[in-house]
């Protein structure tokens, strides 16, 4: 070998001579299949690509089975602790199961670019969290991705659906307010992208507090829209003392939304939980840090996580609603409990 030329690679043939079988039997180890190897055969497979160094070329393994060892995650804030956290369920769980995510970030309306994207890197498959547009739906329909919803379900769209039970975590929390704390007036604030439109879909949280409030025979007047943030919360909060007064609580549709309320609550020189009560929906782990403290119900983001990945990857599993914990902290008045 000449000076200064770089050493050639290690192939699959190189490894199969060593270990004295065909390149096929090789592919069969590196890729777990499509044949059984006998484990001895194995054995001396693995010792000569230990002894080689051998490295399977991912990406021409992708050209031929048109899919790669990648999943995609399209999330629509990753600065949102609970996105962030469930982006890290979902790469632990990913990883478990031998792949890799791409995590990419995307809201409702602009997600076609980031799904074409995904497709031409031949990813195994795309979970997103927030609800894809139908220029979305239409490239995977068109690509062949499987396609997993970890978000609210939208009737008629493709792809299976892993989700919180949204309309009874956002119910328990409004009855908690008024059946052991006696609120009469339960606000809600509702996350939306397009907040100053009112022709949306019913989120479910929104159905649930309704519903609550509806059973206990109590008015459902005090309604706030803002965006699913914290600056959105803090916006709601103005509004709220401004223009519903009557409001002794509220429910937030999500723990993001629920911080910025309550610095907007403070700023506004309102106590909660004695001037305002607090709920709100997510649980995420921000939750337990602030003051006061949120009570929230809480998504089982691993298990949610777990069951995308499998779904995603072929797993025939029934697709299931997981149901929320209501997490009862400081701000809708319960004693703090040093373990939440």
């Amino acid at each position: 070998m000449s000076e200064g030329k770089p050493p050639r690679a290690v192939t699959r043939n190189d490894v199969a001579r060593l270990a004295g079988v065909s390149s096929a039997v090789v592919s069969y180890v590196v890729n777990g299949g499509p044949r059984p190897v006998a484990e001895a055969t194995r054995a001396k497979v693995l010792a000569a690509i230990d002894k080689l160094g051998y490295r399977p070329n991912a990406a021409a393994r992708s050209l031929i089975t048109g899919r790669s060892d990648l999943i995609g995650l399209i999330v629509p804030d990753v600065r949102n602790p609970y996105f962030a956290a469930l982006a890290r369920a979902v790469e632990t769980e990913a990883r478990a199961q031998g792949v890799n995510l791409v995590l990419a970030q995307g809201r409702t309306g602009d997600m076609a670019p980031l799904v074409e994207s995904l497709s031409g890197h031949l990813v195994a498959g795309i979970i997103v969290a927030t609800v894809p547009e139908p220029d979305a739906v239409a490239v995977v329909v068109r690509n062949r991705i499987p396609l997993v919803r970890l978000s609210i379900t939208v009737p008629g769209t493709a792809g299976a659906s892993v989700w919180p039970d949204y309309y009874h975590g956002a119910r328990a929390a409004v009855e908690h307010l008024v059946d052991v704390h006696g609120h009469r007036e339960v606000a809600l604030v509702i996350g939306s992208d397009h907040p100053e439109r009112a022709d949306e879909v019913m989120d479910e949280r929104e159905r649930g507090w309704r519903d609550a409030l509806d059973h206990a025979g109590l008015s459902t007047r005090h309604v706030v829209r803002a965006f699913w943030s914290a600056d959105g919360g803090r916006g709601a909060a103005a509004l709220l003392v401004a223009d519903h007064p009557e409001a002794t609580a509220v429910f937030a549709s999500s723990d993001q939304q629920a911080i910025g309320l309550l610095s907007g609550l403070h700023r506004a020189g309102r106590s909660v939980p004695d001037d305002l009560a607090v709920a709100s929906f997510d649980g995420s782990p921000e939750a337990a840090f602030t003051v006061p403290s949120l009570t929230t119900a809480s998504v089982p983001v691993a298990d949610m996580a777990a069951e995308a990945v499998a779904v995603l990857l072929g797993e025939d599993r029934p697709v299931r609603v997981h149901p929320t914990t209501l997490v009862r902290r400081e701000s809708c008045g319960c004693p703090l409990d040093p373990g939440s």
